[in-house]
């Protein structure tokens, strides 16, 4: 393991833990906060209009830290890629489809390219394109799934595949027991967004954290995919109520609207305007994220992204403590095979 991690080890990389790039919840201050932790602090993407901008902070904030760059791809624009050339982004994260011209761009700079999979035929094509690294993400995963086995099923089979490209875990990783669980199947480092969403730091609003560490349950739906018809891991609220079947499932008129609005992706900002229109009284539903920007109210409104086994985050942390929490689950891998 430590032979697949020497190149981040030489970035500066002190524990193989990335907080997942979550748009409008993974600000620059959570993602400095990560990676001045010793681990991959990573910025979620933001419309081009702001985006350069918050690099350059989380370059200032991070202080000599490496960091990364969370580039989804169904929404990044070619202007996404020369800013984080531009700012000295050491790492940079793809999710949702493969883009060689973008690896290959990247990787031409000497950025660190992770690739974010959810099946073998996804991984397969991302090491055709050359990437540095995978994260492997299981069905059990919060926000947009790409996942379609669980990652006690997946991750082996894709560690399989390379013995030199470094595999991390997403899905399921809050605490010392889950590192240790995935790094027994092969994994060399974890990607977590739910841990990460309930720290101090994070820019998702009170109310959606509270929401996190009171919840025992998720829905996997496709119910707040306008532009965007993927599916989508979320805590049950009012809206979800309203518009979706017990398994998840909302009308056939509602994936065909979301359809339709998919030429918005590489078009409008990420901005919340419609989400600021709705009324308390009325669940609508908004792609928006809820974070600390937008009026309470929408917590029965917004996509409130979790994990399956969200009954499991029952505590507030700093970034720093999720870190080193996680960590932990590596340090007592070693220990345990040190003995045996």
């Amino acid at each position: 393991m430590e032979g697949r991690l020497d190149r981040l080890g030489k970035l500066g990389i002190r524990y193989p833990v990335m907080q997942a790039g979550m748009p409008g919840a993974a600000n620059v201050r959570l993602a400095a906060a990560v990676s001045r932790a010793g681990g991959i602090g990573t910025l979620g993407l933001q419309d081009v209009s702001t985006w350069e901008d918050s690099l350059a902070q989380l370059m200032v904030q991070a202080d000599g830290h490496p960091v990364n760059a969370n580039l989804l791809l169904p929404y990044t624009r070619k202007a996404h890629v020369l800013a984080v050339l531009r700012q000295q982004i050491p790492i940079v994260t793809l999710f949702w489809g493969t883009a060689r011209a973008h690896v290959k761009a990247l990787q031409a700079e000497g950025r660190f390219v992770f690739q974010q999979i959810g099946s073998v035929d996804e991984a397969n094509a991302a090491l055709e394109t050359g990437v540095d690294g995978l994260i492997v993400q299981g069905v059990e995963a919060g926000g947009h799934v790409r996942g379609i086995a669980p990652l006690s099923t997946l991750l082996p089979q894709v560690r399989a595949l390379s013995d030199s490209v470094p595999c991390f875990a997403a899905g399921g990783m809050y605490n010392a027991s889950d590192v240790r669980r995935v790094a027994a199947l092969g994994a060399d480092g974890v990607s977590s967004g739910s841990r990460f969403l309930v720290t101090a730091e994070s820019h998702a609003h009170p109310a959606y954290k509270q929401r996190i560490l009171d919840a025992s349950e998720t829905l996997y739906t496709r119910l707040f995919g306008l532009g965007w018809s993927a599916p989508h891991r979320v805590i049950p609220n009012k809206a979800t109520r309203r518009w979706c079947a017990e398994d998840g499932s909302v009308p056939a008129w509602l994936n065909a609207l979301n359809d339709l609005f998919a030429f918005t992706r590489k078009v409008f900002p990420f901005k919340a305007e419609a989400a600021l229109r709705q009324k308390p009284g009325v669940p609508l539903f908004t792609n928006a994220v809820l974070d600390a920007s937008l009026p309470e109210h929408l917590v029965e409104s917004c996509p409130l992204y979790a994990g399956e086994r969200v009954a499991d985050l029952q505590s507030m942390l700093t970034a720093e403590a999720a870190v080193h929490r996680l960590a932990e689950g590596f340090s007592m891998s070693e220990e345990a095979g040190a003995r045996s």
